[in-house]
Order: C-alpha cells, then structure tokens, then sequence
C-alpha cells in the first residue's frame, strides 16, 4: 500500500475513534491536555490496532490493559497537537522506569481511571492524575498516607472540591512530574500550602532542595483532574 494512503487510512482510523470521545480540558500555554471517555462499542482489538508493534510491546495486559490503551491513546492525541502531526504519526513509548514520552521529542504524563484516561504533553516535566468524583478515601488510608497538617488542609472552609480525592491525586500528580512512583515515596511527598477557591496546591518533596509543583484541580464530567506543574 503506498504510504499516502497508508496515512490516510490510519488519520481516518483515529478520525472515527474520537469523534465525540475525545475532549480538551483548560490547560496553560505551552500544555495539551486530552481526555478520553471510553466507549463499549470499541472493542479491544480496535483501540490496540492504532498503535505500532513497538507501542504495544510496552502493555502489560490483564485486567488494566484496557486503561492502559486508551491512557496512550489520550496522550498520542495531546502529544500530536503540541507537535502539530496526526496521532498516527506520534508514537508513545515508555523509559525503563515506566514514564511515557513521545516521539519525535516532548514530555508526557498520563492517567486512567474507571472509564475514562487523560494525558498531557509539554516541553518540560509535567504530571497528571484522573479519579471518579465520588470516589472515596477510607479513614484508615486517610490517616496512613497524609500528616495532621495535610489533613488539616482538608479541614479548611470554602473547598469546592471533595479535599481528601483532592489531596491524594495532587501527590499524584506531582510526583509523575518528577518522574516518581508516589506510593514508593509517599513519605517525601508533602501537600504544603492549599488555595481551595483557586483550585491550586502546591506539592513538595520532603528533602532540602528537594521539588516543588503547584497543582490545578479542576472537574471535568464526573472526574477530578490534578495538573503538576514544575
């Protein structure tokens, strides 16, 4: 097949794909930020096909490999219009650790949840996080993962957010932008200062001289969405 019409076979592919499941969600210049609904007339098959045999050599299968296709789905597409080229021509794949990027060249930070996966693309280290609105923290994890400080955070008037979501997915977040697994470091990373009616925190590594990200929350559909930002 010539490549021409190879192209345009794989444009329209993603074309008919995220017509109406593809959304951009507010984001600063400079940042692409794409979500993704998930839809069950897509079989698996179908989302696997839009990805080369090197992207999918990365997939881990089981129970999350569905997520994990349409997190790297949402991240060719914001990939794709920072650099300006079709998702078709991105390719998405992972260093040794785990963390996305993209070629040609760009940062990339992903996330997928229950229905849904988000993604953005920068020119410099960002992260993010997606959860379902309603979804709860149990007393127990409430009180493990976060300092009576943090906790106090949560406790201030005027939050327009649910604040222990909020709170977990900010450390999330921060910490994909440093290129870290929170739960490995969950002690280092600290929610130091929260301006609820802003919808922003600010997230530091519990170390001197150690990071510092100011995290935007925002709600799309029946999602909450945590932006890192270095």
């Amino acid at each position: 097949m010539p490549r021409t019409k190879q192209k345009e076979e794989e444009s329209y592919k993603f074309k008919i794909v995220f017509q109406d499941r593809l959304h951009w969600l507010p984001a600063p210049g400079g940042l692409f930020l794409a979500a993704v609904k998930d839809d069950p007339a897509l079989a698996d098959q179908d989302l696997a096909a839009l990805f080369s045999p090197g992207e999918l050599s990365a997939s881990r299968g089981g129970a999350g490999a569905r997520g994990w296709l349409l997190g790297r789905l949402a991240a060719k597409a914001a990939a794709g219009r920072r650099l300006k080229l079709p998702p078709a021509e991105v390719e998405v794949r992972s260093e040794p650790g785990g963390r996305p990027w993209s070629f040609p060249s760009g940062f990339l930070s992903l996330s997928h949840t229950r229905g849904a996966a988000a993604a953005v693309a920068a020119d410099r280290p960002v992260g993010v996080d997606l959860e379902p609105w309603s979804r709860s923290l149990s007393d127990r994890a409430w009180t493990w993962s976060f300092t009576p400080g943090e906790r106090r955070l949560a406790e201030e008037n005027r939050c327009p957010f649910p604040a222990r979501l909020a709170l977990w997915c900010a450390k999330e977040a921060a910490a994909k932008s440093w290129g870290r697994a929170l739960l490995e470091h969950l002690p280092r990373v600290r929610v130091a200062a929260a301006d609820w009616p802003a919808g922003r925190l600010t997230v530091a590594w519990r170390e001197r001289g150690g990071e510092v990200s100011e995290v935007r929350l925002s709600r799309w559909d029946a999602y909450l969405v945590a932006l890192a930002l270095n």
